[in-house]
């Protein structure tokens, strides 16, 4: 009895030992597990329960143009976020939901649906609120004792002159990050790096006192100097906008302002654009405006929707898309009449053809038995290559490429950089659509001749008309200048690229020179004149669709053509009103553009017929009416006296203004409170020396704008002040005229 008790004891104490010694490796291999195997985890788990993590957005760089006027910048800003692990009951959470709601205007149900995540510790409600509107939420938190509630500091992207040069400078999501444009393209250096702000927990999981928190620093992200000039940028989105109104373009207006020699972009827009501030809220009347590609609408109709307005909404958002696309290098176009420049370029350095060279156009030619017809029914007769180009002859321009041969040609196509994108600093750049080599024949070699039947974008085409203009070099376009941070350190610059030669000194000068004189004595870009300056020009009207009356016009023109510095395009994409030809809706507004860009610039004007015809007055106030009778006479002037003083009161037209020569100048000798006036005559419809004789007669002066001489046969398009007015005596009428008559 007593033996089988022993065993039976010694047997239990067997079995106890086991379990204690499996207990014991079972707590050794836990310790194992968490000290050494998953001792990372656990640290971070630790770390987390007693530690909270808010992560300090940096404030973005700031982009300026190349004169370091601000065009992007930051306001500060607040994040709004809750910690549904601090929740101390339902009843908070509605109340959090309830309030948040009505001061930050989020949808209730969403913040009570986040109030649920009960493992949650970060749950964002809303982003960039303003710091007034932040400091109700904080006031709410405080009469109501929740510690839930927390605050992160932002920055919100401010762009102050809301659309300028929009689809360039793109904007930023309300993470703050680039989305489009130089934001996107360059965000990696704007963004900066996030800081962080690490604080301590008690066992309950709340932040304990500042004291037991460590700050790490946002780093504030590097500053973008753009080449753009903010008031080249400005002239042109103004005369593009004037474009846009005149012929209502069904798919918008572009331009493009570069430098010919550097290849830096000064300006680059796309009307109707929209506010960056607000990228998302578009006018109704420009969606009009933004029309989807068969693609787009092909995707759209074959994707399943759960209600109509879903639909709309996709519609919306993909407009939205293409509206916020640059235009100017992501939608190639066929160029029409403006590539005959570069197929002149390649004839004359070829040496297949000269000025001189005598052709004969019919209104056609005949290419592989196709009649291929010229712009001008009945045809331009005889003529010269020059005369050719300069009315924009296409059967000149045909057997000017035939001369250069297939092979030649599509090696020069390839040389101006037409078969590939330019490598501009902006995203989403598209190529080009063009002939394969094997399908070239001499057909597809008649119509590319004259910028038919293939597509370029506009940022490749001014490309290549800037190397036509800067004696041959073929220069990368950029946007950027240098990034520097806030000590004016620079960390990257970027400098003039040049590729390679692609035609000769020598057939540059040749061509702009032809150019030139083609605008200044009654080519087909005439309508590209600017008083004072030799402009280099070319217009072009091109058919978007065979068999369609969808028109692209078009004008490239540089300036001053015998010393370029700045070439420009302007494409009025699908006009709707008036007429389609680039030559009368585009070419007006890149004389406009450039009679604004010049001066600006500094380049002193040349004194052409007409500009020589102008004299800027001079103040002669306080003046004896002896010398000044003797000097007015002297430049050609009249002058009336009113009144019996001794000296000069006051004149009209003012000091500094530019008077046509004969031009009056009435000179008041005492103070003389109401003057004579007359009611402004119409002279809209009329020649310049029609208009002029109409002004002069009725006691005024005129400035005239667009018309080469008062032998033009050009037709006063608007004049200002506007008829019926009545002004003083001696005021100066400005009259714009344009040849309305072009075809190209």
């Amino acid at each position: 009895m007593d033996g089988n008790n022993y065993k039976l004891k010694k047997s239990r104490m067997f079995i106890v030992s086991l379990i204690i010694i499996a207990g014991i490796t079972a707590v050794l291999f836990k310790l194992y597990d968490i000290q050494i195997t998953n001792f990372k985890t656990y640290q971070d788990q630790a770390i987390q329960q007693q530690t909270g993590d808010i992560p300090i957005s940096p404030q973005r760089g700031i982009i300026y143009d190349r004169n370091m006027k601000v065009l992007a910048s930051n306001a500060p800003v607040e994040q709004v976020f809750i910690s549904p692990v601090e929740i101390k009951n339902d009843d908070e959470a509605k109340l959090i939901s309830q309030g948040l709601s009505e001061i930050l205007g989020v949808d209730y149900e969403d913040i009570y649906i986040k109030t649920q995540k009960k493992n949650r510790k970060d749950e964002n409600i809303k982003h960039n609120v303003e710091i007034s509107v932040a400091n109700k939420v904080r006031e709410f938190k405080l009469e109501n004792d929740i510690d839930a509630i927390y605050f992160r500091p932002e920055t919100k992207r401010i762009y102050p002159y809301s659309n300028l040069a929009a689809q360039v400078i793109g904007f930023t999501g309300t993470d703050n990050e680039g989305r489009f444009g130089v934001e996107y393209q360059f965000d990696e250096y704007l963004k900066g790096v996030p800081g962080r702000i690490i604080t301590a927990k008690n066992a309950l999981g709340k932040s304990m006192n500042s004291e037991y928190s460590t700050y790490i620093d946002a780093q504030q992200g590097n500053n973008v100097i753009l080449t753009i000039d903010w008031a080249i940028q400005n002239f042109l989105e103004k005369n593009l906008e004037a474009a846009f109104s005149e012929s209502q373009p069904r798919e918008r207006v572009t331009g493009i302002v570069m430098d010919v020699n550097t290849g830096e972009i000064l300006a680059m827009a796309t009307i109707p654009s929209f506010d960056l501030n607000n990228p998302g809220i578009i006018d109704p009347e420009i969606m009009q405006y933004i029309n989807l590609d068969d693609k787009t609408l092909l995707y759209i109709e074959n994707k399943e929707f759960e209600s109509e307005e879903a639909r709309e909404d996709e519609i919306n958002l993909q407009k939205l898309f293409k509206l916020w696309n640059n235009k100017a290098i992501t939608e190639p176009y066929e160029p029409g009449s403006t590539f005959k420049v570069i197929t002149a370029s390649m004839g004359l350095e070829e040496k297949v053809v000269k000025e001189t060279d005598g052709f004969y156009c019919p209104g056609y030619y005949v290419v592989s038995g196709i009649r291929i017809s010229c712009h001008l029914y009945g045809g331009h007769g005889s003529e010269t290559f020059a005369e050719g180009l300069k009315e924009s002859c296409n059967p000149v321009l045909m057997q000017t490429a035939e001369r250069v041969g297939n092979v030649a040609f599509l090696k020069y196509f390839d040389a101006f950089g037409y078969n590939q994108k330019t490598g501009i600093d902006l995203p989403s750049e598209a190529g080009s659509i063009t002939h394969k080599p094997e399908n070239f024949r001499t057909v597809e070699l008649a119509t590319s001749s004259f910028g038919q039947r293939f597509k370029i974008t506009p940022i490749q085409q001014l490309t290549g008309i800037a190397a036509v203009a800067n004696g041959g070099k073929l220069v990368t376009p950029h946007v950027v200048k240098a990034i520097v941070d806030d000590d004016g350190n620079i960390i990257k610059s970027f400098d003039t690229e040049i590729k390679r030669m692609v035609i000769s000194e020598d057939t540059s000068k040749r061509l702009s020179g032809i150019l030139a004189d083609g605008v200044a004595n009654g080519g087909a870009a005439r309508n590209a004149f600017v008083k004072g300056y030799d402009v280099a020009a070319k217009t072009g009207t091109s058919e978007k669709e065979v068999g369609t009356d969808a028109r692209i016009g078009s004008c490239i023109a540089y300036a001053p053509a015998d010393n370029p510095q700045v070439a420009l395009i302007i494409i009025v994409d699908e006009p709707s009103v008036g007429s389609v030809y680039g030559g009368v809706i585009a070419a007006p507004y890149v004389s406009r553009t450039l009679a604004d860009i010049l001066p600006y610039l500094g380049i002193e004007p040349k004194y052409s017929e007409m500009a020589e015809s102008y004299i800027v007055v001079k103040n002669y106030g306080m003046q004896k009416i002896a010398n000044v009778k003797e000097d007015i006479i002297s430049k050609g002037l009249k002058y009336t006296v009113v009144g019996d003083g001794e000296f000069v009161r006051e004149q009209i037209p003012k000091a500094g203004s530019s008077l046509l020569k004969g031009g009056n100048i009435i000179l008041y000798t005492d103070n003389i409170q109401e003057k004579e006036t007359v009611e402004i005559p119409d002279v809209t419809g009329m020649t310049a020396g029609q208009a002029n004789k109409r002004i002069i007669d009725a006691g005024l002066n005129i400035n005239i704008i667009g018309a080469e001489n008062m032998d033009s046969n050009a037709i006063a398009l608007k004049q200002e002040p506007m008829a019926g007015e009545f002004v003083a005596i001696g005021t100066i009428v400005t009259v714009e005229f344009r040849h309305n008559s072009i075809t190209d």
